[in-house]
């Protein structure tokens, strides 16, 4: 087996398309990606040693890429090859894949990126071992809000995550797991994850627009609602409509979906996970074990 590092990451990381020790790898200080934040990332859960929803997250990859005219340069197949390069070269069982391009090295600081043809991309990724929590999913968590400062492009998965950096900080300078943004009056998405609210057993969530990351995990979210028969629709609504909902729930690729059981000291409904949340959880659970064989 190999070794596990430092925070549980894997020992054999993906540099420029091969498997490699962290110490082989040199990243220029002239690449687009350390100067200007100029790439996209994707992350990916790992259960029983196979990858949840990866067709998701490629379909999600390649339309940010064509919105910032980005040229990925491999395959979905090779991507596929990628990720599955480094569960295996890693022994990897639960956890997750991490993986990013940015537009490469043009050999000076310069604003003006290269066309498409001509754009070298620097592909790299790693694996992270951690077992599913499911004591912290079933338990639920708390929050605070925070102004959503972010740029017009929430839809495109790219490295500039400082807004959201400051809000995971302020959050827990507060002593809360959780931070939902605000904009103009609305909310929109957690700082890494949706926001979706529950109202008289319909699910309601922030409309998919350039205001929010179209996550994959509200997809299979959404899937489940209607296999479950549980109403789901997408909407506008306030913080105000977010205290006095009966249940709030928070998803995403690590968290899967859990409960908000208080916002900015408002206690939501009793306090404690929902029917909803809880019926959905087992629905997602057997979605895991249908793909992955089980959820560990």
């Amino acid at each position: 087996m190999n070794g596990i590092g430092k925070k549980g990451i894997g020992e054999r990381y993906l540099w420029k398309g091969a498997m490699v020790k962290e110490q082989d790898i040199h990243i220029s200080l002239q690449d687009r990606g350390y100067v200007f934040g100029d790439g996209l990332y994707e992350v990916v859960r790992v259960y029983n040693g196979k990858l949840f929803g990866l067709k998701r997250h490629l379909d999600r990859l390649f339309q940010g890429a064509d919105v910032i005219d980005f040229n990925l340069q491999y395959t979905r197949e090779e991507f596929e090859g990628f990720f599955q390069q480094l569960v295996e070269e890693n022994d990897l069982h639960s956890g997750y894949v991490y993986m990013q391009l940015t537009r490469g090295d043009d050999g000076i600081r310069n604003h003006l990126y290269p066309g498409r043809e001509d754009q070298r991309p620097v592909l790299s990724g790693f694996a992270v071992h951690a077992p599913r929590n499911v004591e912290k999913i079933q338990a639920g968590t708390t929050a605070i809000s925070v102004e959503d400062i972010r740029w017009k492009y929430c839809h495109v998965k790219t490295l500039n995550l400082i807004p959201n950096c400051m809000a995971r900080s302020e959050a827990k300078r507060k002593g809360a797991g959780k931070a939902i943004l605000v904009k103009d009056g609305i909310v929109t998405e957690e700082k890494s994850g949706s926001i979706l609210i529950v109202q008289d057993g319909c699910i309601l969530t922030h409309v998919e627009n350039e205001d929010i990351l179209p996550s994959t995990t509200k997809k299979i979210l959404e899937a489940l609602c209607e296999q479950e028969q549980i109403p789901f629709r997408e909407g506008n609504f306030t913080l105000d409509e977010l205290y006095a909902a009966d249940e709030v729930i928070v998803a995403d690729t690590n968290t899967e979906c859990s409960a908000v059981l208080k916002v900015d000291g408002h206690t939501i409904r009793d306090g404690k996970p929902g029917p909803i949340l809880k019926q959905l959880q087992k629905a997602y659970e057997a979605a895991i074990i249908a793909e992955c064989g089980k959820a560990e």
